[in-house]
């Protein structure tokens, strides 16, 4: 029996790129528009990959590794960390739809491997393509939604302690 050989373009991060709830909803050409503009960085252990008060540059896939999150208090100038990020999970995002400061530091722990896209060619992307542009935003509002309602939730619990059963 002859074996069928389809020739598909593997572009670093597309794979991932699929695996993100953010972009899961993305077709295989649009994953692969996106996996073009995106790229591969490694950082060692205590390196900084978001400072807080910055302006962020890109959208960070952590690919292998881990990574602290930890907000600055200005009131105490104490650092308090508040979640820590695991494989799959992204970061930055907000830097590619506002102009806002970063609100975190994120900081490698251990050797970290992330895939990165960039703001600029992000919004050169979009810019050019605006069914892709609409879809990539409705993902975004779907996962900030998300976001929000997990806040909401947490915030809810701090305020009601559970009883004592």
């Amino acid at each position: 029996m002859n074996e069928i050989s389809i020739d598909i373009p593997v572009v670093p991060g597309a794979d991932l790129l699929q695996r993100v709830p953010l972009f899961s909803k993305l077709g295989f050409e649009e994953t692969m528009l996106l996996a073009r503009i995106s790229h591969i960085e490694r950082r060692r252990d205590g390196d900084l990959i978001i400072a807080q008060d910055s302006l962020g540059g890109a959208l960070y896939i952590l690919k292998d590794g881990l990574a602290r999150v930890r907000v600055h208090e200005r009131t105490t100038n104490q650092v308090r960390e508040v979640a820590t990020l695991v494989p799959g999970e992204l970061f930055g995002e907000l830097t590619l739809i506002d102009d806002q400061l970063a609100s975190a530091d994120v900081v490698a722990v251990g050797e970290v491997e992330l895939l990165v896209i960039p703001r600029r060619a992000f919004d050169d992307l979009l810019s050019a393509n605006q069914l892709l542009a609409i879809k990539i935003y409705r993902c975004f509002c779907r996962a900030l939604a998300d976001k929000l309602r997990r806040a909401n939730v947490r915030i809810g619990e701090l305020g009601h302690p559970p009883e004592a059963g």
